[in-house]
């Protein structure tokens, strides 16, 4: 008997050849994983010309496959390479906004089936642990309707642009279609860039756009200590606003190098933000015998000169038991308080909670280095910031001079150390 040939032996080959396809990319979904984005090209498809030509661009997070062998007719994997879902995604971009530090955001699109057939999703997946979504797989769409894809992204420490994406595979389609989110870390008070690259000495004079995010006026109170420097503005004379430019000069700033610079402010709710400074001499050094969960910055806020303040530093590894919290620095001392260790979904993690207590004649911008130290002599160092205030109130002022200039590079000792 000879084999059935004409167009709907052709349609019903491509139908298979869609599904072998999209289970290859289920398998890839399901062992993607990791942050960041994907900064590899897709390399177009060949035909027989020679030329290249693709259908549609392709996403720079979409999957691709390897080109097709085997195939008796070479048409069907070139459709199946460049076989879209009928589908549209509203918003295409989940674009969460501004999010305090640890705080979680919640939103969702909706995927429509735009064809004139019922479409299944065989799976939604993330591009990182840092992103929760509700499991639409199997789920069906008849045609001209819609679900809704909820997406839930978990907070960090450090301000900043966060992002991540979502891939969503169809039943019967090769294209996997993204769904990017995207997120700004922030206080209610930003800074733009919210970090300065400092790194084989770069960028050791730069600007700092400093803004109130609701366009409130807000007055800058010290830079780490230091008068501020304001480009195009003169507390003097000039009213408050709700957007500074500030100019700053590493040379300037003693050793060792803060991790992270504090601008002072006078809100009550804002009374400081930090600017990352990454350098050679500031970049963390993991323990592994006793690493930290999540990121290194621990601000302590407003504190009220002869008081204290109580704060939880995570750690997800800890080989031996922690003995002790000790203060680095003559400006305060630390007291540790209590261990917890919980079960989560990503291993056991143990809280140790610290109190912080400043010197009793101690005022302004405070930035301490501390250490965990375990009984068989593991140590995790780690820094802590906050603005010791008089009276508990905002807006202290400058405490500390500049350096004068140098004639080269580098951070040098503080005068005031002794």
């Amino acid at each position: 008997m000879r084999p059935i040939t004409g167009p709907s032996s052709r349609a019903h080959r491509h139908r298979w050849t869609r599904q072998g396809l999209s289970a290859v990319l289920l398998a890839v979904l399901a062992t993607s994983g990791g942050c960041g984005d994907d900064q590899s090209a897709n390399p177009p498809a060949e035909t027989a010309g020679g030329t290249a030509t693709r259908a549609k661009p392709l996403s720079p997070d979409a999957v691709v496959l390897p080109e097709a062998r085997g195939t008796a007719d070479p048409s069907i994997a070139q459709t199946a390479l460049t076989d879209s879902p009928p589908v549209e995604i509203v918003p295409s971009v989940l674009d969460f906004g501004f999010i305090p530090p640890n705080q979680d955001a919640e939103g969702s699109v909706k995927i429509f089936n735009r064809g004139t057939e019922p479409l299944m999703i065989l799976a939604a997946e993330p591009s990182c642990k840092c992103t929760t979504l509700t499991d639409l797989g199997g789920t069906m769409i008849p045609p001209g309707e819609s679900v809704e894809l909820a997406a839930v992204l978990e907070g960090a420490p450090n301000t900043g642009p966060k992002t991540a994406s979502v891939k969503v595979l169809f039943d019967g389609y090769s294209v996997v279609e993204v769904v990017d989110l995207k997120a700004e870390i922030t206080l209610p008070i930003r800074a733009i860039p919210p970090h300065i690259n400092a790194v084989r000495n770069q960028n050791r004079q730069g600007r700092i756009v400093v803004e109130a995010i609701d366009g409130e006026p807000f007055s800058i109170c010290s830079f780490h200590g230091l008068p501020p420097t304001y480009l195009g503005f003169d507390p003097a004379t000039d009213e408050p606003r709700s957007q500074y430019i500030l100019s700053f000069d590493l040379d300037r700033l003693p050793a060792p190098y803060p991790r992270y610079l504090v601008i002072e402010t006078d809100r009550p709710e804002t009374p400081m933000i930090d600017v990352y400074l990454r350098h050679e001499t500031t970049l963390p050094k993991p323990n592994r015998n006793l690493r930290m969960a999540g990121g290194f910055r621990f601000p302590l806020g407003l504190i009220k000169q002869g008081s204290f303040v109580d704060f939880e530093v995570e750690f997800d590894t800890v080989t031996t038991p922690i003995a002790t919290v000790i203060s680095e620095s003559p400006d305060c001392r630390a007291q540790m308080l209590e261990i917890n260790t919980e079960e989560t979904q990503d291993g056991i993690i143990t809280r140790v909670k610290i109190r912080l207590t400043p010197a009793s004649d101690y005022v302004g911008v405070l930035y301490a280095s501390l250490s965990a130290m375990t009984s068989d002599g593991q140590v995790a160092p780690f820094h802590v910031f906050g603005v010791v205030s008089p009276d508990g109130e905002p807006c202290v002022g400058p405490t500390r001079e500049p350096l004068p200039p140098s004639a080269g590079p580098g951070p040098r000792p503080d005068p005031s150390s002794g």
